[in-house]
């Protein structure tokens, strides 16, 4: 079988047919069709493995780089939480002349019940009970919220508790694991020094919003105590080297606090203010202290739980209550005191500074130096360890 139809459009001659016959068209004088072999595509059982296993090694290399990368973001948003709330601070002292207590008392010996809650506690504690961080609402451009708070009520009576399950983002360091919807408060049972590990919540309900920002208090526990500022007679009294005498807060924020600038004989800018406690060692709020509540740790954290004031606050410690061992509270500390700072950025904490400045201090910080740069007049020489 010949085929003439692409020969004769080539060329008539003869020399021309055999050209085309020999070279060009795809029937032969065999008369049988030829096909030109196509070279097979794909991959074979192993080639196909060999991708998959380069694959999951560029994965696994890249997996830690794009991790530090998502920290370095949430670090980014903590470190910027922190100095508008700095910023705050400082906008409130201007405004009224004094730092924000960490927390309201407004008659240590009165007592009653509101919303199922008696008071005041072992402590001290009863109303209003609002914290820092409702008082500093208007100042971080949260004048709807702080204006759905009354004021002139407890923290946690009925009116106010809508607003206190308000979720506020300047309050909250995306590191944080350990949730940021809000938490039950809850009540300790027994001595309120050391509340039982497995508190009963209150009825009804009290939910107030996360906080992973605390104040600082200073050496001694942030609850009870009282400073040369403090109008109240009854904090408690502790023991320490054998004479009876009040454990007084040494650091910026206090019950009831009224701390001025001109008050950091150490210099602010020497000062810790606040700092990182994630809600993965165990839940804190910016809204305020309930009478008899205990805060507590997480599991694996063996420590055990504290007095409500360390829902608003951290100390650096030895406390008089922790001689005659002395036990110091520095950031992160591997034992998770609840009253402690706790970061879960790797390898330390973020802490805002007087000054307004915000630093990483790592957890290799030593501890007496922590104390030092937790007081605000003790005039402790220290090098200076964050970045």
């Amino acid at each position: 079988m010949i085929c003439w139809g692409p020969i004769l459009a080539r060329s008539c001659s003869p020399s021309g047919i055999l050209k085309a016959l020999k070279v060009s068209h795809p029937c032969r004088s065999t008369g049988r069709p030829q096909f030109a072999l196509r070279r097979r595509t794909g991959f074979t059982l192993v080639e196909l493995l060999v991708v998959i296993a380069i694959i999951g090694v560029l994965i696994g290399l890249l997996l830690p780089a794009v991790q530090a990368a998502r920290e370095s973001g949430r670090r980014s948003t903590c470190l910027n939480n922190l100095r508008q709330i700095g910023t705050a601070l400082e906008n409130y002292q201007v405004s009224l002349g004094v730092y924000p207590p960490a927390y309201i008392v407004a008659n240590t010996k009165k007592s009653g019940t509101i919303n199922g809650v008696s008071f005041p506690d072992n402590n001290g504690n009863g109303p209003s009970g609002f914290a820092w961080g409702a008082l500093l609402l208007p100042q971080l451009e949260q004048n709807p919220l702080y204006h759905q708070f009354n004021f002139r009520q407890a923290c946690w009576a009925p009116e106010n508790l809508a607003a206190a399950r308000t979720k506020v983002s300047v309050f909250l360091c995306p590191s944080a694991s350990g949730g940021d919807d809000g938490f039950a408060v809850a009540k300790g049972e027994g001595d309120a020094w050391n509340p039982t590990l497995s508190p009963t919540p209150y009825s009804p309900e009290i939910v107030f919003a996360h906080s992973h920002y605390v104040t600082n208090a200073g050496i001694h526990q942030p609850w009870g105590r009282i400073t040369s500022f403090d109008d109240f007679e009854d904090d408690e009294q502790v023991t320490a080297g054998g004479e009876t005498t009040p454990a007084t807060i040494d650091g910026p924020f206090y019950r009831n606090g009224r701390i001025r600038a001109a008050h950091f004989g150490d210099g602010l800018s020497n000062t810790v203010f606040i700092g990182e406690h994630s809600s993965v060692l165990s839940d804190k709020t910016w809204v305020g202290v309930v009478p008899f509540s205990a805060t507590c740790p997480k599991p694996p954290f063996p420590s055990a739980c504290n007095s409500g004031g360390a829902f608003v606050a951290a100390h650096s410690g030895p406390d008089t209550h922790d001689r005659p061992q002395v036990i110091v509270h520095a950031p992160n500390n591997p034992f998770g005191h609840t009253d402690e700072m706790y970061g879960e950025h790797p390898g330390g904490s973020n802490v805002l500074y007087g000054d307004g400045s915000v630093h990483f201090i790592p957890e290799s910080c030593d501890p007496f130096v922590w104390v030092a740069m937790s007081t605000r007049d003790s005039g402790e020489p220290f090098n200076w360890p964050g970045n």
